[in-house]
């Protein structure tokens, strides 16, 4: 009886002693919870008073006492950008960069930092999935849209390899290879090399293939205004020298304006090419997204001066609506309108004297958890009319998938395969299209 006794007095002591441990535990996590939140707090604070520095000095000690605290990365990140230091708070970011589902207020910093250096792409991804997200957030709207425009006018710091297949000119079939090295020197100045060249599989064309280098510099004015000036030549013919200027201004986060005037147009028709007829080409262009970017709106109008006396005039206008915008999927569709008119009729290459084209065209973005950092893939379907002058009207249509995957934060690549029917003076073409295209951000 006595060891029943002493045995249930032991099991007494031993309950009361870890019920006085976890009491004791219970308290100290109090206490570090306590330390850890008024801490973090202060730190806030003082970056929200602009002393920087000292909010780094208490946020990284902190840290240092409760390591891998998402909170606290994070904070650090965001003041450090804040502080304009943006190499070190890409670093810090590393740390986080895959922790499930970023805020708005963390996405919006380091956007800005890789805008700064030159990355534009990586920014465009997570302002996407951010977006994505959070449809309702007008301030990653904005951003995004912002990004989108400065893309579009600013050169990347990068390498980028392409090759594509042009629409064929009446059933000749020509390959466009390019490449593009781009360095940014200051915050202001981009200068950039570039190589294209042109290949055809027919003999007849071989004098018109295409091997040019291009050299120019960027300039970007303090009020959202872009310059570059590019001289380029052939390097297997000579004589053939050009000059490319334009001008790119972002009004806003949501306009675009552009002109541009090349003393030698590359995108001629194959035949003309190959019958050694060049071109002068200006451009004009606007472009335009809404706030919430479900609305768009493209328009351009360009001229060509033929060395052979012809001038071509086109006209292209395209206006979008995003009908739905999901995390893993968006729809749009477009409506286009093309015309263009030519003066110079019986030349070797199409050359309608009026055409025009009205197109619906259908895009759905897939968005894709993989083992890639991003992977996105894009499906086109394409109906519409085709009038020429003499030849009367005729359906078209077309369906193209794309694929783009970010491997990393640096590389990328994207591929593309299309099929298509199009018309040329009455007569129909069925064609297969491709594009590939490899990024490397520096």
């Amino acid at each position: 009886m006595s060891g029943v006794v002493i045995k249930r007095g032991l099991l007494l002591c031993l309950l009361f002693l870890l019920f006085w441990i976890s009491l004791c535990r219970a308290e100290t996590l109090r206490d570090d919870t306590h330390e850890l939140e008024t801490r973090h707090e202060h730190g806030v604070e003082l970056a929200r008073a602009g002393n920087y520095d000292a909010a780094l000095t208490e946020l990284s000690a902190l840290l240092e006492k409760y390591p891998g605290y998402y909170p606290v990365e994070r904070d650090i990140v965001i003041i450090t950008a804040w502080k304009g230091d943006c190499r070190a708070a890409l670093e810090r970011y590393q740390r986080i960069r895959d922790y499930p589902d970023p805020e708005p207020y963390l996405i919006l910093p380091v956007s800005n930092c890789l805008i700064r250096i030159g990355h534009f792409d990586e920014a465009l991804a997570l302002l996407d999935a951010g977006r994505r997200r959070a449809p309702e957030d007008s301030e990653l709207l904005v951003a995004y849209a912002d990004a989108q425009a400065k893309r579009a006018a600013r050169l990347p710091d990068t390498l980028r390899l392409e090759a594509s297949t042009d629409t064929s000119d009446q059933g000749r079939r020509e390959w466009l290879l390019g490449a593009l090295l781009s360095r940014q020197l200051t915050d202001r100045v981009q200068v950039y090399a570039r190589y294209a060249a042109t290949r055809s599989e027919y003999d007849e064309f071989q004098s018109g293939m295409l091997n040019r280098l291009g050299v120019g510099v960027q300039y970007e004015f303090r009020n959202n205004l872009f310059l570059t000036q590019e001289f380029s030549g052939d390097l297997v013919r000579g004589g053939e020298s050009g000059s490319q200027t334009s001008v790119v201004f972002l009004p806003s986060d949501l306009w675009r304006f552009g002109a541009s005037y090349t003393t030698f147009a590359e995108d001629l028709p194959l035949r003309a090419k190959a019958d050694l007829i060049d071109a002068k080409r200006s451009n004009l262009f606007v472009d335009y997204r809404s706030t919430d970017y479900r609305w768009s709106w493209f328009a351009s109008g360009t001229r060509y001066d033929f060395s052979d006396t012809n001038r071509r005039t086109a006209l292209f206008t395209s206006v979008g609506y995003a009908y739905e915008m999901k995390p893993k999927r968006e729809q749009r569709l477009f409506l286009e309108l093309y015309q263009s008119d030519n003066t110079l009729a019986n030349t070797d290459y199409f050359n309608p004297s009026h055409d025009r084209s009205i197109t619906v065209v259908h895009k759905t973005d897939f968005v894709y958890d993989t083992r890639f950092r991003r992977h996105v893939d894009h499906l086109y379907l394409s109906v519409g009319q085709y009038d020429q002058e003499g030849f009367g009207g005729h359906g078209i249509w077309g369906v193209r998938y794309e694929q783009d995957y970010d491997f990393t934060e640096r590389t990328a690549l994207s591929l593309g395969v299309g099929y298509g029917r199009h018309v040329y003076d009455g007569g129909a073409e069925y064609e297969i299209s491709v594009n590939a295209a490899y990024r490397y951000l520096f």
